[in-house]
C-alpha cells in the first residue's frame, strides 16, 4: 500500500491510498468468498453457485462490497503511515480497483496545529469583591417593598414612590395627537383610568416623575418625554411629545416597620435579616468575580490565537448553542417570527460563538498537557483556567 496526503482548508487532509494488484486480489477473494457461501439462486444449491454466475448475478453488491472491504482494511494503516491527528472522516472519493490494484482518496478532519500562546503571567485584573453598605440598603428596601400594603389615600394626601395611580393621559407631538400619527400606539398615546405604578420601569419615566407629589383630582399639563431612536413605535422614534395627565386616585403604599419586615422575612430581627442579606450578596460578589476573572482570562488567551478548527466539531458546537437558546426564547417569550426575522445574523452569531468555544477547547487541552494537568473532561477545563489565573501578574 503506498499512501500520500495533502493539507487543505478547515484543518481538513487529502489522504490517497493505492493498493498493488496483490493486495487487491486478496480483498476480493476474501469478498467473492463471502459471497460463495452465502449466496443462494434457483437451480443452484447454497455454496455451490459457480464464481463466474455470482459475478455476473452480483455484479453490483460485489462491487460495493469490494469497495467498502477495501476501505475497512486499509484506512485506519493510511491515517497511521501519514500520522494524521484524526478527528472525523468527511468524505471517501474516487474509489476503483481493477486487477491492477485499487486506489480511493478520504478527506479527513484533523486536530488543528497551532503555536500554543504565553499563557503565564497573563495580566488578569483582581478586584475586590466588596459590597457597599449602600448596596445592603438598597437590597433590604426592596425585599422591603414586597412586603407592602396598599391603601387608598387620603384627602389631600400626595402620590409619592411605590404608590398605585390611577390616570388619564393623552400625548401630543406638535399639534396632533400620537394615535393621529399611528393608531398602534395606543399605550403610550393616551388611556382613560389606567393603572400604573410610580416605579422605576412601569411606564413613561417622564410621567412617573410629574406624578410624585400630585393629589387626586388634580392635571398637569405640558408633561414633556421624548422616544427612544431606536424602540419606539414607527412614526414616533426620537419625537418630542407633551401629555396632559389627570390623577383621578391612588392607592398609598405602606412599606412595614423593621419589626414587621423581620418577621414577614421569618427572621429573628432586623439585624440578623439584615446580616443574611450582607452575607448572601456577598458570596454571589466572589462568585460574580470570579466567573468575570475566569472569562477575562479566557479573553487574553484568546487574543493571542488565531487559527481554523474543525467543522465538524463547530457544527456540534453549534447545535448546542442554538439549542440553548432555543431553551431561552421559551421564558423570555420570544417567538417563531423574531428567529425567522433575525435567523441569518442569529446563524451568524452561533457560528462565531461556536468557532471560538472549539479553538478554546484545543487551547485549555493543550495547556493541560503542557502543565500535566489531569482531569475529566468536564473538569479539565475548570482546572487549566484555574492553573492561569493563579499564575497571573496581579
Amino acid at each position: 500500500m503506498k499512501t500520500s496526503s495533502k493539507s487543505l482548508d478547515k484543518c481538513q487532509v487529502k489522504v490517497s491510498v493505492t493498493l498493488d494488484a496483490e493486495e487487491m486480489k486478496g480483498i476480493v477473494k476474501d469478498v467473492e468468498g463471502v459471497f460463495l457461501r452465502e449466496a443462494q439462486l434457483p437451480g443452484f444449491r447454497k455454496g455451490k453457485v459457480p464464481i463466474q454466475v455470482i459475478r455476473k448475478e452480483f455484479a453490483d453488491g460485489l462491487k460495493q462490497e469490494i469497495q467498502r472491504a477495501m476501505f475497512q482494511k486499509k484506512y485506519a494503516d493510511a491515517i497511521k503511515a501519514e500520522e494524521i491527528d484524526e478527528v472525523a472522516l468527511a468524505d471517501v472519493q474516487d474509489m476503483k480497483f481493477d486487477e491492477k490494484g485499487g486506489s480511493f482518496v478520504a478527506i479527513v478532519e484533523q486536530k488543528p496545529k497551532f503555536k500554543l500562546p504565553t499563557y503565564k503571567g497573563l495580566k488578569v485584573e483582581f478586584k475586590d469583591a466588596k459590597v457597599e453598605d449602600a448596596a445592603v440598603k438598597d437590597q433590604l428596601e426592596r425585599l422591603r417593598a414586597a412586603y407592602a400594603k396598599y391603601e387608598d389615600a387620603k384627602d389631600g394626601e400626595a402620590v409619592a414612590d411605590g404608590d398605585f395611580v390611577q390616570i388619564d393621559y393623552e400625548g401630543m407631538i406638535g399639534k396632533k395627537k400620537i394615535l393621529e400619527i399611528n393608531p398602534e400606539a395606543k399605550i403610550v398615546g393616551e388611556g382613560k383610568g389606567f393603572w400604573t405604578q410610580v416605579e422605576e420601569g412601569r411606564f413613561l419615566p417622564e410621567i412617573l416623575d410629574a406624578l410624585k407629589g400630585m393629589k387626586a383630582g388634580e392635571t398637569k399639563e405640558g408633561v414633556k418625554a421624548k422616544f427612544d431612536k431606536e424602540s419606539a413605535p414607527e412614526g414616533l422614534k426620537g419625537a418630542k411629545a407633551e401629555y396632559t395627565v389627570t390623577l383621578k386616585s391612588f392607592r398609598r403604599r405602606i412599606l412595614p416597620t423593621d419589626a414587621e419586615f423581620a418577621e414577614k422575612a421569618k427572621a429573628e430581627s432586623f439585624e440578623k435579616l439584615s446580616a443574611q442579606i450582607r452575607e448572601s450578596m456577598e458570596k454571589n460578589a466572589v462568585d460574580q468575580e470570579a466567573i468575570r476573572r475566569e472569562n477575562e482570562a479566557v479573553e487574553l488567551l484568546m487574543k493571542k490565537v488565531d487559527f481554523d478548527v474543525p467543522e465538524s466539531q463547530v457544527r456540534r458546537a453549534m447545535d448546542g448553542y442554538l439549542q440553548e437558546l432555543a431553551q431561552r426564547a421559551q421564558y423570555s417569550g420570544l417567538n417563531a417570527e423574531y428567529f425567522e426575522k433575525n435567523r441569518d445574523k442569529i446563524l451568524k452569531d452561533a457560528e462565531a460563538a461556536a468557532e471560538k468555544q472549539v479553538r478554546l477547547w484545543y487551547v485549555l487541552d493543550a495547556i493541560a498537557a503542557a502543565e500535566k494537568i489531569e482531569a475529566k473532561d468536564e473538569e479539565k477545563g475548570k482546572k487549566v483556567i484555574e492553573f492561569v489565573l493563579a499564575n497571573a501578574k496581579k
